[in-house]
Formats: structure tokens, C-alpha cells, sequence
């Protein structure tokens, strides 16, 4: 099996984290999110009574390494509360004057370090007197909805709302071409550089008045290069255009039903009662958001691009690699990355590689067959069944 697509059918599973949105100009980080929040004097109530917009607000002044990451956060206060429980520096019934005090005591006594006075400090007016652990837990599961409300609301006012002044336009065209360059790129060098070429062309009609031209152009470049089937998995909350198989495993935007949560594996290794109400897995089944879709044994290709490659996702990459049977089977597996203002190219480059390196290792880890597992990066490049590849997004949006 090649990677060509140009002489046969291929059945390809096309993985997107959010990389794929900025490089298509959307600004939809986390901390793109907070910024717009606290630019705003009253933004449905978010700054005032709400425990994580306190955090959040917090880590940003004092420029705390991640102080944008929603998810990771969410870890860090649980860890934080179950830990103030525990060493009974929050006991139910107490007043908040007098565990203020005590945590007070506490702390200039360095029994307990800055980043858990800060937790307790923005917990406590939320209590008259100290509520149950579970209870506090419901508490911030209520406001953290709000967090996701808004940044839904967010989103959709940089895209839809955005349609009259060419923004959302813009977006829309972005989003097409790359979706298409992922979905019909190859190992062929002289393919990829002809396939550039003709989705470069179709940027010229950037203006709203030539969408139709736009689309017409593209459906025609895809029908002439592409017969395969394609499934689309994205981490994002916004619209893949054009695939009819596609799941939002987080939520989407047109249903209004995104969702924040920790990796299920990271609340077992982390809590000695696990907040299940708080992990992904639990949170998609509460907004009912399971799918038919299918990751079947049969996928040839799985093209990933947009993902940082962190270990908050490592259990979904575990999943679809068990799917496919990544060690016995023939699935070839692409990694695409892209240059971005900010850091030199070949430091994105070296860090990408290295995150790569990282996940098929750890994903080694989770063999029963321990030489399996320490072999499977060698095995995946002797075969060819690895690559790396860059997608030049400068060059596909030149007209843009």
C-alpha cells in the first residue's frame, strides 16, 4: 500500500485540534477567550461570582506558565480542594472567617504553598460556612457551565457573526482549502506541489460576491484528485465543511453543546475519589454527545494535524491506535505541523518531532508485549508506515 492516492481508494481517518483553527485565522485559544472576557465590563456575569473566572484572572496577572489552560486548571483546583479537604483545612460546618484564618496561619507557617492559598482565597466567598466536599464540587460544576457558555458565545462571535465583514469569509475559505489539502495530500512531492498550486488559484475569489465561484473551483479540483473515503474526528467546537461523516467529540458550535473536561485516566491517577462528574468521558455521555461514528480496523491512512500532542489527549490517541491495531496492522500514520508567528521554524519543527516521538512511545507503554511496545517506533519507520509533514498554510492562503 502507498500513500498515492492518485490510482486508488483510500479509507482515511483525519484527526483536528484546534491548530487548525488559528492557522485559519481564528482567534480561539483559551487565552485569546480570556482576554475578550476580561476586556468587557459585564459579560453575562462572568466577573463577578464565578470561582474560575477568579482563578483564571488571577494566573494571568501574576503570568503563570498555562494560566489560559481551561483544562488543566480544572485538574490543579480539584487536586487543590480534595488536598484542603484532606488535611482538614476545609471542614464542613465551619465559618469562612475562621478557616480564613486558619489557612492564613497555615501558610506563613509554609504549611501549605502559595498556589493552594490561592484556591482556598477565591473558594471561601462562595461559603457563609463551609460546605461538603461534593457539594463545593456541584458548586463549581454549575460555574464552569457558565465558562462554557461563554466561550461558545465567544466563538460564534468571531465566525458567524462575523459574516458582513468578510471575517467569517475569510475563515470560510481558509478552512476549505486546508481541509482539502489535508484530505488529498500524499507523499509525492511533485503531487503536493501541484496540489498547492491549484488550491492556491482558488483564493483569488476572496470575496464574499465570488463564493460560489470559490466553492465551484474547489469541488472540481477535489473530484479531479481524490476518491477517498473520509472521516473527520476534531477536538474542535467549530464546522468541518464538506465531509459527511464527521464527529465533534467535544461538542459543537451549531448545537450549542461544547464541553471542558479532564482525561479520564488523569482523575484516577490523580484523586483518591475521583471527580468523574468532571471528566471528558463523563461529560460527553452527560450532553449526549455519542456518535455512530465508526474508527474500524479497515482505516488505511489517520492524518493528524493541529494538535500540540500533549498528554491530555493521550487516551484518545490510544483508542484510535487500538482501533486500528497500530503494531499488527497496515494503518499508515501522518503527522502534518505548520510554521506560526511567534517561534522559529525549526524550533516548531524540533518540537513537533519530539512530541511525536513522546506519543508512539507512551503509546508502547500500554503493550502487554513489553518488546512490542519498545519497538514500535522502529517498527512504524521500517515500514513506512510514519511520516512528518509539513503543510506550507502561507503559501495555500497567499490570496487570502
Amino acid at each position: 500500500m502507498s500513500f498515492s492516492n492518485e490510482n486508488q481508494s483510500l479509507k482515511q481517518l483525519i484527526v483536528l485540534g484546534n491548530g487548525f483553527d488559528l492557522a485559519c485565522g481564528l482567534k480561539s485559544t483559551y487565552s485569546d477567550f480570556f482576554d475578550y472576557i476580561y476586556g468587557q465590563q459585564i459579560v453575562n456575569n462572568t466577573n463577578s461570582n464565578n470561582f474560575w473566572y477568579d482563578i483564571f484572572r488571577n494566573y494571568k496577572q501574576k503570568s503563570i506558565e498555562n494560566w489560559a489552560d481551561i483544562e488543566e486548571q480544572i485538574l490543579i483546583q480539584l487536586k487543590n480542594i480534595e488536598y484542603l479537604y484532606n488535611e482538614k483545612i476545609l471542614i464542613e460546618g465551619r465559618g469562612d472567617s475562621e478557616t480564613s484564618s486558619l489557612a492564613q496561619s497555615e501558610y506563613k507557617e509554609n504549611n501549605i504553598p502559595m498556589n493552594l492559598y490561592v484556591t482556598l482565597e477565591f473558594l471561601l466567598p462562595y461559603f457563609v460556612k463551609v460546605r461538603s466536599e461534593k457539594t463545593t464540587q456541584n458548586i463549581l460544576k454549575i460555574q464552569l457551565l457558565i465558562l462554557e457558555d461563554d466561550f461558545r458565545k465567544y466563538l460564534l462571535s468571531i465566525t458567524k457573526n462575523n459574516a458582513d465583514d468578510g471575517i467569517y469569509y475569510k475563515y470560510y475559505m481558509k478552512s476549505k482549502v486546508l481541509n482539502k489539502y489535508i484530505q488529498l495530500c500524499n507523499s509525492s512531492e511533485s503531487h503536493n506541489s501541484d496540489l498547492v498550486s491549484k488550491l492556491e488559484d482558488t483564493t483569488l475569489y476572496n470575496q464574499y460576491s465570488l463564493v460560489n465561484k470559490f466553492d465551484e473551483t474547489l469541488s472540481k479540483i477535489y473530484k479531479e484528485k481524490n476518491s477517498d473515503e473520509n472521516l473527520v474526528l476534531t477536538f474542535n467546537y467549530t464546522k468541518v465543511w464538506d465531509v459527511e461523516n464527521i464527529r465533534n467529540i467535544h461538542g459543537d458550535l451549531d448545537n450549542g453543546n461544547i464541553i471542558f473536561g479532564i482525561d479520564y485516566d488523569k482523575l484516577n491517577n490523580n484523586f483518591k475519589k475521583a471527580p468523574i462528574e468532571f471528566s471528558k468521558s463523563y461529560r460527553v455521555l452527560e450532553n449526549g454527545l455519542t456518535s455512530t461514528f465508526d474508527i474500524s480496523s479497515d482505516i488505511d491512512i489517520i492524518k493528524i494535524y493541529g494538535h500540540g500532542l500533549g498528554k491530555a489527549d493521550y487516551s484518545y490517541y490510544q483508542s484510535i491506535f487500538d482501533s486500528v491495531d497500530l503494531y499488527h496492522g497496515k494503518t499508515k500514520v501522518m503527522f502534518f505541523w505548520s510554521d506560526y508567528e511567534g517561534k522559529e521554524k525549526e524550533q516548531i519543527h524540533k518540537n513537533f518531532v519530539k512530541g511525536v516521538t513522546n506519543l508512539i512511545e507512551e503509546y508502547g507503554t500500554t503493550f502487554s508485549n513489553k518488546d512490542h511496545g519498545r519497538n514500535l517506533f522502529t517498527k512504524l519507520l521500517l515500514e513506512n508506515r510514519l511520516t512528518i509533514e509539513e503543510i506550507p498554510v502561507n503559501e495555500l492562503f497567499t490570496s487570502v
